[in-house]
């Protein structure tokens, strides 16, 4: 029986990738630059460790290497702002908020060699979750779990955009050279917005 029972486990195991991906789940793989974006600065405003931590976790692989310092980065991707805004949804008889909407606003740009690949443009993300006038320490706990959440969520976001901009960089820009003029795409602006009614933040 036990012999069954670890045959069966096993083949779990191997057909479990398959069945994710058959579901729409892929893991996280980094994504894959030119030779001019492989060595990365991010440059962020302070009070934004969740985000700085979550795009170079996001960016870094073994052809790519995050710098922390703009010296040596052939590409750099500017955090220009970040906003975080709340409002009640929802109210009990007392006037109490019990449900609130988080949005998590940045604006970004990217530079590869000193030409704009990416002008400033937006993503917006938002979420709701309910909220326990009794409760104030697992409000803390949910809002602390919702901004690190949003801010793996946009950080994912701003890498997909990286690498569909990396798709349509001139030949001169694929490699690393000098500086060249890129011609400057039109800002985009992004929002999007996750329901989410349960007392725990919603999986990511």
């Amino acid at each position: 029986m036990r012999g069954l029972l670890a045959a069966l486990g096993l083949v779990g195991c191997l057909l479990l990738p398959t069945l994710l991906t058959a579901c729409g789940f892929h893991l996280r793989q980094a994504p894959d630059l030119p030779p001019s974006m492989r060595h990365i600065y991010v440059a962020a405003p302070g009070q934004n460790g969740d985000l700085l931590r979550e795009l170079r976790r996001a960016l870094a692989s073994d052809d790519t290497q995050v710098l922390t310092t703009p010296e040596g980065a052939t590409a750099t991707l500017s955090i220009i702002s970040v906003q975080r805004d709340s409002r009640a949804l929802a109210v009990n008889r007392q006037g109490q908020a019990v449900e609130y909407q988080v949005s998590y606003k940045v604006e970004f740009s990217l530079l590869v060699q000193g030409a704009v690949i990416l002008e400033p443009q937006t993503v917006t993300l938002t979420r709701n979750y309910a909220y326990s006038v009794s409760n104030a320490v697992a409000n803390e706990e949910q809002e602390q779990a919702l901004d690190q959440a949003m801010a793996k969520d946009v950080s994912q976001f701003i890498s997909f955009r990286m690498v569909a901009a990396a798709k349509s960089l001139p030949p001169g820009l694929a490699t690393v050279a000098a500086p060249a003029v890129a011609t400057r795409p039109v800002p985009a602006a992004v929002t999007l917005h996750v329901p989410a009614a349960a007392s725990a933040p919603p999986p990511v």
